[in-house]
């Protein structure tokens, strides 16, 4: 059985929960390979990371990674690039016309299971490349906890008029779309619907997980509420903290507690490698100053604001060396993955006529 060594989760990445953790379970349960399902699964969480874009220098033309994570939601760029591709894909307008208190149908707003994201999905699958399926799943679960939010600075992202941050995507609702067991409210919504509860939210992106996974290796899914029952009882076990009264919400400290100790469960019930965001730049020779603190550091933390400001925008660029080891790694192998989805979904959102997607 694993360990779980203390430092390498961190508590503020609660979207690891998801993104790596369950996707990592639902590939091992799927019938994938260990090691296979672990790069899968580090593939769809490194999209959340690839914020940086490094120039990699080894004595011959420069490579820049690509930046698939990127905070800069005042210029156009990003949105092309960066959120409809990887993290708010346009759903289904007649979802939005039906849920939403404006009966507006909203071209750019992500839904669950929407027509872009299985079509990545299903040619992720058919590439058999496990970087491009990481990535794929990425997008796709990101249509469940992002709904109704799209990628760019408009009313329809609006949850609070009087709110200081602009309505860019989930910004005014900070990291709660994106929390697996988050429950919050989202007045844009039908009153039924307002009361939102993330936990039901990702066990239905999960069941279409499962299923899709399964298919693609021509296997049954007629097991599938045993898996999902694995996977609820990892969150029904650790949803509060200690010191937590019946009924009441926890504190945030609580919440980082709980969160510890359900990816904790995570890496010894399913002998997981827990995630560490830099292993794939160490072993493609790439060394990273400074701390654990990111250039951007999520929706919760708004230092990358000021920062972004000062520099006109743009991403952070970083040159280095690897001394010949990014040639061949796994992290040059994610990004010609990250650049095939990237073309694929544009491909798509341009033959639809979105012209977000054009440039």
């Amino acid at each position: 059985m694993r360990r779980a060594p203390r430092g390498a989760i961190l508590p503020r990445e609660m979207n690891s929960e998801f993104h790596y953790y369950a996707v990592h379970f639902l590939c091992l349960r799927s019938g994938f390979a260990p090691d296979e399902a672990r790069r899968i699964a580090r593939s769809s969480r490194y999209v959340d990371d690839a914020s940086v874009a490094y120039v990699i220098e080894d004595g011959r033309a420069p490579y820049r990674c690509l930046v698939t994570q990127n905070y800069v939601f005042w210029d156009e760029a990003p949105l092309r690039e960066v959120y409809l591709p990887f993290h708010f894909l346009p759903g289904d307008p007649g979802r939005a016309r039906r849920e939403r208190r404006d009966g507006r149908a909203h071209e750019l707003a992500a839904s669950p299971d929407s027509p872009f994201s299985k079509e990545l999905l299903v040619e992720a699958l058919r590439s058999g490349d496990p970087y491009r399926l990481g990535i794929a799943l990425h997008a796709y679960a990101d249509g469940w906890a992002h709904q109704h939010f799209s990628g760019r600075i408009e009313e329809a992202n609006a949850l609070d008029p009087s709110s200081p941050l602009p309505p860019a995507g989930h910004l005014q609702a900070l990291r709660s779309p994106d929390e697996a067991l988050g429950r919050w409210r989202d007045p844009r919504l039908l009153p039924e619907l307002a009361e939102v509860d993330n936990r039901r939210r990702f066990l239905e992106a999960a069941k279409k997980i499962y299923r899709y996974l399964r298919v693609s290796r021509r296997l049954p899914f007629d097991d599938e509420e045993l898996v999902l029952g694995e996977l609820e009882g990892i969150w029904a076990r650790k949803s509060g903290g200690p010191g937590q009264a019946a009924g009441a919400a926890p504190s945030a400290a609580q919440a980082r507690t709980a969160a510890r100790a359900r990816l904790d469960e995570f890496v010894i019930q399913f002998d997981m490698e827990p995630y560490d965001k830099r292993e794939w730049l160490r072993e493609a020779g790439i060394a990273v100053p400074g701390g654990d603190e990111e250039p951007f550091v999520g929706y919760d933390k708004l230092r990358w604001l000021g920062s972004r400001l000062k520099s006109g925008g743009a991403a952070p660029e970083l040159r280095v060396g690897s001394g010949g080891r990014f040639e061949g790694s796994e992290l040059r192998r994610w990004d010609e993955a990250a650049r095939a989805h990237l073309r694929a979904a544009k491909s798509l959102m341009k033959a639809a006529g979105i012209a977000e997607a054009q440039g």
